[in-house]
């Protein structure tokens, strides 16, 4: 199932959900925004990222969306950990397990798409 994901648009999800989120954060007013309003940026972004790997993915849109979060996800908590964040790692867990679920509803909702 893993060998059959499309590791291109994977990456691609990624890659959009990072630029999306950024805009969308820039727009928002960047790191003067309330926590909250980012928090709901970034799951946001994870939807974005999942819905593109899963349009651009064949077979298993679910799962692609998915893998993309968690890659945009990964290099989110390890740019945060560089810059010195001290959240405990159960929140970085927990958030790693949000990024999951949304990118993979994102592929969901990019395969009910490409169906209708």
């Amino acid at each position: 199932m893993i060998t059959d994901l499309n590791r291109v648009g994977i990456a691609f999800g990624a890659g959009a959900g990072f630029v999306a989120g950024i805009v969308m954060a820039l727009l928002a007013g960047g790191a003067d925004a309330p926590t909250g309003l980012l928090v709901a940026i970034q799951l946001l972004a994870f939807v974005i990222a999942g819905l593109v790997a899963g349009r651009l993915s064949l077979v298993g849109a679910a799962p692609a969306g998915g893998f993309a979060a968690l890659l945009l996800y990964f290099g989110l908590a390890v740019v945060s950990i560089a810059a010195g964040n001290d959240r405990h790692p159960v929140a970085f867990l927990l958030f790693g397990i949000l990024a999951l679920a949304f990118g993979t509803a994102g592929g969901t909702v990019a395969d009910r798409l490409r169906r209708t």
